[in-house]
Formats: C-alpha cells, sequence, structure tokens
C-alpha cells in the first residue's frame, strides 16, 4: 500500500494514539512492530521517523516541568491522518481477503451475466469508497499535506479502476 510515510513511522502513531510517550518508551514498544525484517532498537531509527512525523504535524512534544525528556503526543491533525490510513488498509486488507486480484484473473473466463454483476458489484463498492475519501478531503486542513497527498494518491488509484471497468464493460459488453 502506497503511503507517504513508512509502516513504522504509522505504527509509532498508532502506539502515539493510545498514550504519550518518550523515544526511549518508543524504542521499547518498537521491539514489538509487525515489520518483517528484525529491527534493531536504535532510538536513532525512531528519532528519525519521529521527526517526519512532527514536519507533517502529526506529532508534537512537550517537557514535563524540571524535565529533560521529550513526551510525545499524536495530534487531532494525526489522529484524522491515522483514521484515513486504517480505513484504506481495512479496505486493501477486505480485497485480500476476499481474493478480488484472482478474481480479475478470472473476468474472461466468467459468463456474460457474472462479469457485467461481479463489475457492478465492484463499481459499487469503488464509488463508496471514492465517496468516503472525498468526504475526508472536504474537512482537509490547510497544514494537512501528508493527509491530502495520501487521500489524493487513492483517489486518482480508485479513479483509474472506474475507467478501467468502464472499459471493460465497453470492449468485452458486460
Amino acid at each position: 500500500m502506497c503511503r507517504p510515510i513508512s509502516n513504522e513511522a504509522l505504527h509509532i502513531l498508532r502506539y502515539l494514539s493510545r498514550a504519550s510517550m518518550t523515544i526511549q518508551q518508543l524504542s521499547e514498544y518498537r521491539k514489538y512492530m509487525p515489520i518483517q525484517a528484525p529491527v534493531d532498537t536504535n532510538s536513532v531509527d525512531v528519532n528519525r521517523e519521529m521527526q517526519l512525523l512532527q514536519r507533517w504535524g502529526l506529532i508534537k512534544w512537550v517537557r514535563q516541568p524540571g524535565g529533560f525528556e521529550r513526551i510525545y503526543h499524536i495530534t487531532e491533525v494525526g489522529r484524522r491522518f491515522l483514521k484515513d490510513c486504517i480505513f484504506i488498509e481495512s479496505i486493501n486488507l477486505f480485497e485480500e481477503y476476499h481474493g478480488f486480484a484472482s478474481s480479475l484473473t478470472m473476468l474472461d473466463v466468467l459468463e456474460k451475466d457474472q462479469r457485467s454483476q461481479f463489475i457492478k458489484k465492484r463499481r459499487g463498492l469503488v464509488y463508496k469508497i471514492i465517496g468516503k475519501i472525498k468526504k475526508s478531503q472536504s474537512v482537509l486542513g490547510k497544514k494537512e499535506k501528508a493527509r491530502q497527498l495520501f487521500l489524493q494518491y487513492h483517489l486518482h488509484r480508485l479513479q483509474g479502476e472506474l475507467r478501467w471497468l468502464e472499459d471493460i464493460i465497453g470492449s468485452q459488453g458486460a
């Protein structure tokens, strides 16, 4: 899935959506992140991701009075971004679970009625998703560049899929 941030940064956002933490605490949680490769719990790597999240306004930090450590928390912009990421990710998992990609390879084998029914269902789902993305776009703040990029990418991807489905209908007479 395409995101303007890494999986690691997305996991950091998820952790911060539950509780405010220091970099050391995030480094400890990072040990348990579901990343494919083995993870070195180096706080420098976490710090790099944190700087990116701060630049996009997704997280902020504060210091306790008299303390030296920064305590990071997710911003409202970060919560909205995370909500959009989870929505798109859930759609991708749903499609993966239902074998959407394998269904596409079988379009040529399906009878005309079945092909037409499949395409109509898919178009309906894509239109619903586009509607939700446009609704999220309508409330974007001026400083939500990462969220804007993320939503725009998926909107274009889905609009391309709609054009592709229309081409199939036109060329195969579905």
